[in-house]
């Protein structure tokens, strides 16, 4: 029922207010009675209104309001806009709003908003409240407690400094009060050199609440016996003492005179005289003072402990195919030393033997041979240099060996820790590959197989440099060919399978052949490094690092 008359309510007001704005748009000619003079009413000339107006519409806090009156002639209406009026406001909350909330020291505002337009009504003031405290920080202690009674604390307001929120704080059993008139005891009595203590009696339960040390007495009780501190030795006087009975300390302190059968004799046994071949020998134990011996016994004699002399007797001459034997003679019993090796000596070498001239004439491999045992080695030599003994332009290196040496332009690499030359590039032959070399001239290129690389061959992977000494030093370095691996110095499909297997773990790389293998010079040997050898074999690509040489 509720519901339906403010339904009819709502639907009359509706009504009157679409006809008084039907009515307004058709009687435009007639919104003041000015206007209305203008248009024949009949004889009304002046209208007559009354003082009071219809409100059709109040005016709000937002919105203007409309009112009007009617000629009570001709009944022409006079239609006035109402101002908005800024304290009407239809929607206000009912929530109350507290701001700014009272304080111990000032009042607040307590009031409602328009939610319309957002202003504060029923504004009421609200006068400051004394328990409305702000603290300044933490507790503050106002009393202390002590072993007997609880202290207390607050907080103090930072607007007013009052204190407020008193709580008591709890009793602590450790803060006990003295005064001048507390009791004081020695406890501990002091020494001669060692503190004292006396402690203060709390004035409320007793117990101790303070201590202090007592400054030592400074008066030693002396001992009627003396303390040997170090025994008198064969060679050092000794130390006696007496010391206070309280502290302990050493008060009179005497020397003991020297004691020469007070001996100290070590636990091992000393060699005085050492056996030989002919004679028996002595030790004993020795004092650590003064040297006097005890306990002295015989060594029996040594059969091998011969006194040899400097000079050595050659008992069988050297030569170079066969070492020699020298011996020492005993010059107690005339006994002979183990015979010791004499190293052999060098080759007798006759005229070498030219093997194979270059093509230039100026230089030849040429074999020597010694004349007095018949051993051979092959070298280079340069005609002109070194009285056609060769092996010029080398460098000295470790343990007597040469040291091969590449041309500053070379992409070529030498590693002399390892011996090995690298980085070569496929289908090299002999003389172009000598070329990048300063020395090469000294040294053989040798095949994986012990022969002299052919001048229409390529140089592969496990070729080696050689060069030997008129003295039998050997060098030799061996030779990587990057992407050879079956040593014929080519780059093929083989090659690119063979690496494949090493990468899978069928086959196993060693060496100048890992070095060959690892064709990226990344310390590995991949799928990567196969791929890569079957197209330069395929004349795809080159290896870039070799491509130069």
């Amino acid at each position: 029922m509720k519901r339906f008359k403010v339904f009819c309510i709502a639907g009359a007001a509706l009504f009157l207010f679409v006809i008084g704005i039907v009515g307004i748009t058709q009687s435009k000619e007639i919104y003041t009675a000015a206007e209305n003079a203008r248009v024949d009413y009949g004889s009304c000339q002046e209208h007559t209104f009354p003082d009071e107006y219809i409100v059709v519409k109040e005016a709000t806090c937002q919105s203007t309001g409309t009112k009007y009156r009617v000629c009570t002639v001709c009944g022409a209406k006079d239609i006035v806009e109402i101002p908005v009026d800024s304290d009407n406001h239809l929607y206000v909350s009912s929530k109350w709003t507290t701001y700014p909330v009272p304080t111990c020291i000032s009042g607040g505002e307590k009031y409602k908003i328009c939610t319309s337009c957002n202003k504060k009504v029923e504004v009421t003031e609200l006068p400051p409240d004394p328990e409305a405290h702000q603290a300044d920080g933490d507790h503050i202690v106002l009393t202390d407690s002590t072993c007997q009674e609880p202290g207390e604390k607050a907080y103090r307001c930072k607007l007013c400094g009052e204190y407020f929120g008193n709580t008591p704080v709890d009793i602590n059993p450790d803060n006990h009060v003295t005064s001048e008139n507390s009791k004081w005891e020695v406890t501990v009595l002091p020494t001669c050199g060692d503190e004292g203590e006396m402690v203060c009696y709390c004035d409320k339960c007793g117990a101790v609440a303070l201590a202090k040390p007592v400054a030592p007495t400074g008066e030693h009780i002396l001992s009627d016996e003396w303390i040997i501190d170090k025994e008198p030795t064969c060679t050092e006087p000794g130390i006696k003492s007496r010391y206070c009975t309280v502290c302990g300390q050493a008060v009179e302190t005497e020397e003991i005179p020297v004691n020469g059968e007070n001996h100290s004799f070590g636990s091992d046994f000393i060699t005085d005289k050492a056996p030989t071949c002919v004679e028996a020998g002595e030790k004993s134990r020795h004092c650590i003072y003064c040297g006097e011996r005890t306990e002295i016994t015989e060594i029996p004699v040594d059969e091998n402990a011969h006194q040899y002399g400097e000079e050595w007797i050659v008992s069988k001459e050297p030569s170079c195919s066969e070492a020699g034997l020298k011996h020492k003679v005993c010059a107690l019993c005339g006994e002979e030393s183990v015979p010791v090796e004499i190293e052999k000596t060098e080759h007798n070498y006759g005229k070498y033997e030219v093997i194979k001239e270059s093509a230039d004439g100026m230089s030849a491999q040429v074999k020597y041979t010694c004349i007095d045992c018949g051993y051979e080695y092959i070298t280079v030599i340069t005609y002109g240099e070194n009285d056609g003994t060769g092996d010029i332009g080398n460098e000295s290196g470790e343990n007597g060996k040469y040291i091969l040496v590449a041309n500053a332009d070379t992409v070529i690499k030498i590693d002399n820790s390892s011996m090995l030359v690298y980085n070569v590039a496929r289908n090299m032959e002999p003389e172009k590959f000598l070329s990048n070399f300063k020395n090469s001239s000294s040294f053989v290129l040798y095949s994986k197989d012990g022969n002299i690389v052919q001048d229409s061959s390529y140089v592969g992977t496990g070729c080696y440099l050689n060069y030997q000494d008129i003295n039998g030093i050997v060098t030799n370095y061996k030779i990587s060919v990057t992407g050879d691996l079956d040593s014929d110095g080519k780059v093929t499909a083989s090659d690119a399978r063979q690496i494949l297997r090493a990468a899978a773990g069928l086959n196993e790389v060693k060496n100048e052949y890992k070095t060959a293998a690892d064709v990226n010079s990344d310390g590995k040997v991949t799928a990567s490094d196969a791929r890569t050898t079957l197209r330069v074999a395929a004349n795809l690509e080159y290896f870039k690092d070799t491509y130069k040489n």
